[in-house]
């Protein structure tokens, strides 16, 4: 994965993720304004069992000034298997190459000017959600390309976002004003999320399932603001 020329630090940060209550990894991240006003996130997650999605995941992601995702790159290493998807906008359309085993697929499909694109990390809920007011009440649904395992291809799907309510939440940053946000898949095919976001919509920490004693939580441990 290649780094900017002449990019200037904007952001940089860990994750840590939980799996019923145990630490069994980190995402750490960098965010990078780049000389033409895009912004390139990096970043790599290490999960250890028990964790479901165990393994080595690499990431670069260009977001336009305007805050559309323009390009993603995907690393993810399991054991000795490893896997590389290249996912990229191309006008109204959105292309994958995936390359895994010596075996090469792809997919294009529809990418409006109005869809978002989900992949595993907050980084990418944070750049979904900047693109509506969410105040308490608040409801939006908007279409989505939602990247995965096992073959990090993609899922063209719908999102209902909720703005539940707001409140002051004790994190590793210090006591910090938060919105309450639930997530839903419509379909109900993907279990519903519940994230906790700051004044810059930043994820402060999210979890699958919306009881207090969900198993998979990721919560933001370190900020350093360039």
């Amino acid at each position: 994965m290649t780094r900017v020329n002449g990019g200037s630090p904007r952001a940089s940060g860990r994750y840590e993720s939980y799996f019923a209550g145990q630490v069994c990894g980190e995402e750490r991240f960098e965010l990078l304004q780049a000389p033409d006003g895009s912004v390139v996130a990096t970043g790599e997650q290490l999960l250890e069992g028990p964790h479901p999605l165990a393994g080595h995941t690499r990431y670069r992601a260009v977001v336009s000034p305007e805050g559309r995702v323009l390009e993603v790159e995907i690393n993810w290493l399991v054991g000795t298997r490893a896997l590389h998807a290249q996912h990229r906008a191309k006008g109204g359309l959105w292309h994958v190459r995936i390359d895994y085993a010596g075996h090469v697929r792809e997919q294009e499909g529809d990418y409006p000017p109005s869809c978002e694109v989900m992949f595993n990390s907050p980084l990418f809920q944070s750049f979904a959600l900047k693109h509506y007011v969410l105040a308490p009440g608040a409801e939006h649904e908007f279409a989505a390309l939602l990247i995965g395992p096992p073959y990090m291809a993609v899922e063209p799907g719908k999102q209902l976002l909720r703005c539940t309510g707001a409140k002051e939440i004790e994190t590793a940053l210090g006591l910090l004003p938060a919105r309450v946000i639930e997530l839903h898949d419509p379909s109900g095919t993907e279990l519903p999320s519940l994230i906790w976001i700051d004044a810059q919509d930043r994820v402060l920490e999210s979890r699958d399932g919306l009881s207090a004693d969900s198993p998979l939580i990721q919560r933001l441990v370190e900020l350093d603001e360039g």
